[in-house]
């Protein structure tokens, strides 16, 4: 059965509920997705102003720019939904895990995507892509990275975050002698018993299926999300 092993997936969307106590596993309150492709879209802001004269005064026009720190970020995943195991976990309740259809995994994404921010047990809030790694948040190697085969490589989770080595002009804090600081838990290993997991955070902005008759029982989806910090229940408390 497809999604039988949740370490065998490297792509997953994650409920706003995951951060409670005691799902620190790598299955609850996730949905792991068979991906075929992946991309990622950083797009800068930089509010740019032509400089009046400057084509007169030196037979060549200037541009004055702003560079304010915005980008819009997003990510574009594309793939096939199968039969597989989802376990759920409410608040005060005890898991349950099933195994559920392609169709049933659609209506279910579909049903959550059009669900609220402030629904726990619905938003999906947080998308995790781990990738192979060599170097740690310091720029050195991770223990026996430098010349392992990539294949043997542990995962990290692709983010926007910066390793602390290149935080030379930042408000990040930095431990230059430790190697140790803000964000070093974004290139730390990935083991999937994490407290809280660490990922791109932000909403789904699309999600699509097609039901074809020539694939079936396997449906074909396309997702945007959106990198943000989006405000919930949880802002308010």
């Amino acid at each position: 059965m497809p999604g039988e092993n949740f370490n065998n997936f490297k792509v997953f969307l994650e409920l706003q509920r995951r951060g409670d106590e005691g799902m620190n596993d790598g299955a609850t309150n996730r949905i792991p997705l068979f991906v075929d492709n992946v991309g990622i879209t950083t797009a800068k802001s930089v509010m740019s102003i032509p400089v009046p004269f400057s084509g007169a005064i030196q037979g060549e026009s200037l541009n004055l720019a702003f560079d304010v720190g915005m980008a819009q970020k997003t990510i574009n995943i594309s793939g096939q939904l199968l039969g597989q195991t989802i376990v759920k976990k409410r608040d005060g309740a005890d898991a349950k895990t099933v195994k559920m259809t392609a169709f049933e995994m659609a209506q279910l994404i579909h049903s959550y995507v059009d669900s609220s921010t402030f629904q726990d047990d619905q938003n999906m809030n947080k998308l995790i892509i781990l990738g192979p790694s060599r170097v740690g948040f310091n720029f050195t190697y991770h223990a026996g990275a430098e010349n392992a085969d990539v294949n043997a490589l542990k995962s990290i989770p692709f983010s926007w975050k910066t390793r602390g080595y290149d935080n030379s002009f930042t408000m990040l804090d930095y431990d230059a002698e430790a190697g140790t600081g803000q964000n070093d838990e974004y290139f730390t290993p990935y083991t999937g018993a994490e407290d809280i997991s660490v990922g791109v955070t932000g909403f789904i902005n699309s999600f699509n299926t097609t039901m074809d008759g020539a694939t079936l029982p396997a449906i074909g989806f396309t997702m945007d999300f959106v990198e943000a910090y989006v405000l919930s229940d949880n802002f308010l408390d």
